[in-house]
């Protein structure tokens, strides 16, 4: 009896072991999975979102740098701005209150201060970014940017390359970070007296990262069109990648619609709104 109680209480001791085993590794590979396909589409979803960010805030000081050169300024009449000289820097001071519309129907609300050498030459300069309370449709933007601006690039364009640090922050406390650069060019409608034919492409790449400290590279494969009428990247693509896994962001064919394609690493495409 006490040799057939062993026996027993072996073989019972092994299957649970193995239960336990399987059990562990059936959440382990159901967590991973799931978590992965989740980070990528949540992380594609706010790739988009940030890169409107990003070019709504190059849009802002593009248009605040035409007041450092005696410019037409497209900037809305709901911005109060202050000029200050002090160390040899020329500060400019964006003040939209607690909510101005920007020409494109994006809410801007805070500060967003700009700093240049004075005797920085119009042709080519070096222009310093900061943000006081800044934020765009609701999402919180702090960092710093440092934009070389340029009045006439090789095609004879304006053109705005940055340097970006930026942290996002959205109403639910979820909090991205994206460093990287960023090209903008003037392509159409340039010095013309109007806004509303303005168009630009942005080329460039950079890191994000998300709520769980994974980082994304992202790289414009075809530049994004943005035009000033509208308040989305009509079009464009993106390609996204972390480790070995790479996804394609599109941004549509030109049409003013706010609608994204995100194709992740499996293969499936999901259709991605924008704010």
């Amino acid at each position: 009896m006490k040799t057939t109680f062993k026996k027993q209480r072996g073989i019972l001791l092994v299957l649970m072991s193995l239960f336990v085993m399987i059990a562990c590794q059936d959440d382990n590979e159901t967590s991973i999975t799931e978590d992965e396909v989740a980070l990528d589409d949540e992380l594609a979803q706010r790739s988009a979102e940030i890169d409107l960010i990003s070019d709504d805030i190059g849009l802002i000081v593009d248009d605040a740098a035409q007041e450092f050169e005696s410019a037409v300024s497209f900037l809305p009449a709901c911005v109060t701005i202050s000029t200050q000289v002090s160390g040899g820097f020329s500060q400019l001071t964006l003040d939209f209150g607690d909510g101005c519309e920007l020409p494109n129907g994006n809410i801007v609300s805070g500060i967003i201060m700009m700093s240049q050498d004075v005797n920085a030459q119009l042709a080519s300069r070096i222009i310093q970014v900061t943000f006081s309370n800044f934020t765009r449709n609701g999402v919180l933007v702090e960092g710093t940017r440092s934009v070389t601006r340029v009045l006439s690039n090789d095609a004879g364009n304006p053109q705005s390359t940055a340097a970006v640090d930026m942290q996002v922050t959205w109403p639910n406390g979820a909090t991205y970070t994206r460093q990287g650069t960023r090209t903008r060019e003037w392509i159409e409608g340039v010095n013309n007296g109007t806004w509303t034919d303005n168009v630009f492409s942005i080329t460039g790449s950079g890191t994000t990262t998300g709520v769980l400290g994974n980082t994304h590279s992202a790289t414009i494969t075809t530049a994004l069109r943005r035009e000033a009428t509208c308040a989305f990247i009509v079009s464009g693509v993106v390609e996204l990648s972390r480790n070995s896994n790479t996804g394609i962001l599109a941004y549509g064919d030109g049409t003013c619609d706010g609608e994204a394609t995100w194709t992740g690493p499996n293969g499936n495409t999901i259709a991605i709104f924008l704010d």
